[in-house]
């Protein structure tokens, strides 16, 4: 009966067989290492943690702990928690006999428990035959440490896996090749994954679908739709992966008319229209624009599931309709579905981008009051930010005071809060409260904090923090960061010290920095300066928008040199570079 039960569907029915057998048993106990194998996958399905220890320690009464499947099983068991892995790493090291069985047991545990570099030590003692000379990775090892190597970001580790398969021949088994060509598409090395793919003697479908899920990760939208025609060619059957995989390469490459043809195939295919297909679908329409097609599919979907509502509302922000996306978690409420924190970040953006202070108190509130979002950190910071994007600075920082727990994005949120609602000096007294709790700043940060010195005027201790940012930190300056130097310099009036940081800058300045410099110069009244930038700035081979021609011309205008701005405007005319019109959003911000 216990080797029938389906431990996959049907995990608890175990127990309940146990406890039968237990019952008719009395003055005999259960003592079949089977069973209680049964009984640790059970718990482990379950994730039933408190019963798998006791079931071990049944075990060990019994004297059944010589058996090597059931300790495979414990450590199995003990694998799928961090807190537990100490125990199985026990467990694992008292199996007298090991077999590849309790290595992958021990293997999958660490990488489940993000422990890769124990897993790869592992591997390693494997290969020097600390288990025995019997004993050898088999094609499941392989697969686990080659999926680890995606998961972690170990490309250079996988290419070596990849040497020791061709070595030992595993690269002949269908899944190690399976799991080779995720590792070069999910790097973004297609041709090295189609090679593989090549070279399979053997292709399934998953090889097909990975490879088309490769293509679509790299925006290679024509390649991932010539690769399905050649799998249907092939009479190589299809299921939703291979869908959903076109769907995301048409999205990723905002082909809109490719992603129209696959929902058209699925309608004509009679496909079910899941959760999964429905979302990738309401990603794409929203990306490309089409808001009406994407809530069409929204609508469309008989099961209501909150991932796509998370899809529906993202899609609207990042299209720009912020009072919209507000508009469904009235929707969501009415169908009694339950918001989780994709939902809420997606809300908290709506009310930041429109300014919306009121809805954005009330989504505080309903995240406040709510027990399975309540001290989300991950909320708590997208508030912060929210707050201070619509300039309530009060709120955003008794929230910040409040949260038992920051991070570098909390710090980071309140810095540049009081930088873009000019508080240079509480933007640079919160990032040295930051570096006194040993909290280590990022790119981000320093932008803010940058920017605060910018605007508040503080030039000498913007210069040491950009210094201490490079050399200290070591972080690569960004235009972004060269962008707040320049400015304040040049706001500043040092032009000169403005110019020689654009000369000597680690990348490429933009024409933002060369508008900056020319503006400097003209409020500053260097109108040398600032015509030598303009002959540099005005290439007549580079296309310029509106912006570069009015700064140019500007300035052109302060120093008398008519004729010239005539000629910036003409340019400006025969380039078609209109002047874009600004917009902009009042709030009611009443503390």
């Amino acid at each position: 009966m216990v080797r029938r039960l389906n431990l996959d569907s049907e995990p608890f029915r175990v127990f309940s067989l146990f406890k039968a057998m237990q019952r008719l048993k009395r003055n005999d106990p259960v003592c079949d290492s089977f069973v209680f194998a049964s009984l640790i996958k059970a718990c482990n399905k379950v994730s039933a943690l408190r019963e798998g220890k006791s079931v071990h320690c049944h075990v060990v009464r019994l004297g059944l702990d010589y058996n090597v499947n059931l300790l495979n099983s414990v450590v199995s068991f003990y694998s799928c928690s961090k807190s537990l892995v100490g125990y199985a790493c026990a467990v694992f090291d008292r199996i007298p006999h090991k077999t590849v069985v309790a290595v992958n047991c021990m293997l999958s545990g660490f990488v489940k428990n993000n422990l890769f570099d124990a897993g790869l030590g592992l591997f390693n003692e494997v290969l020097r035959c600390g288990f025995g000379l019997e004993l050898k990775p088999n094609y499941v090892t392989l697969i686990i440490l080659i999926s680890g190597c995606v998961e972690f970001d170990e490309f250079s580790v996988g290419k070596a896996l990849h040497s020791y398969c061709c070595k030992t021949g595993l690269d002949l088994v269908n899944k190690v090749c399976n799991a080779l060509i995720d590792l070069y598409s999910k790097f973004g090395r297609m041709d090295e994954a189609a090679s593989m793919f090549n070279e399979m003697p053997e292709r399934d479908l998953i090889s097909w679908n990975t490879m088309i899920a490769g293509y679509a990760g790299v925006s290679d939208c024509r390649r991932a739709f010539s690769l399905f025609r050649k799998m249907r060619e092939r009479g190589v059957g299809f299921d939703r992966v291979s869908f959903i995989s076109l769907i995301l390469a048409a999205c990723n490459s905002r082909d809109l008319e490719m992603g129209k043809v696959v929902h058209g195939y699925m309608t004509t295919w009679g496909t079910e229209i899941t959760v999964a297909i429905s979302t990738a679908l309401t990603n794409l329409y929203c990306k490309c624009g089409q808001i009406a097609c994407a809530k069409k599919v929204l609508d469309e979907v008989p099961d209501d599931n909150i991932a796509l509502w998370n899809s529906m509302i993202h899609g609207y922000v990042k299209c720009g309709h912020n009072q919209e996306a507000l508009g469904l978690f009235n929707q969501i409420r009415s169908r009694k579905l339950r918001p989780d924190e994709a939902t809420m970040v997606g809300l908290i953006l709506a009310c930041r981008n429109s300014g919306d202070l009121s809805h954005g108190i009330d989504i505080h509130s309903y995240v406040e009051s709510s027990n399975h979002l309540q001290g989300s950190i991950v909320l708590q910071n997208a508030i912060i930010d929210m707050y201070a994007k619509c300039g309530s600075m009060t709120r955003a920082k008794v929230l910040f005071d409040k949260m038992p727990k920051k991070d570098v994005v909390s710090w980071t949120s309140i810095i540049v809060g009081h930088a873009i609602n000019g508080e240079g000096k509480e933007s640079l007294l919160a990032f040295r409260k930051m570096c006194a709790e040993k909290v280590e700043p990022n790119s981000v940060t320093f932008i803010g904090v940058l920017s605060a010195c910018d605007h508040a005027g503080l030039v000498d201790e913007g210069l040491n923090l950009y210094d201490a940012m490079c050399k200290f930190y070591r972080i690569k300056p960004t235009i972004e960061h060269c962008g707040c130097i320049i400015d304040m310099l040049a706001r500043a009036g040092r032009l000169e010290e403005a110019h020689k940081f654009v000369r000597s800058m680690p990348i490429e300045p933009n024409a933002v920095v060369w508008r900056m410099l020319i503006n400097a110069c003209r409020v500053h009244g260097d109108f040398d300066r600032g015509l030598c930038l303009v002959r540099g700035f005005t290439d007549p081979k580079t296309l310029h928008g509106a912006e570069d021609h009015v700064t140019s011309s500007n300035i052109l205008a302060d120093a008398g040199r008519w004729d010239d701005v005539l000629h910036q405007r003409s340019l400006m005319a025969i380039r078609k570079a209109p002047k874009v019109s600004a917009k902009s959003s009042v709030s009611d911000l009443t503390e």
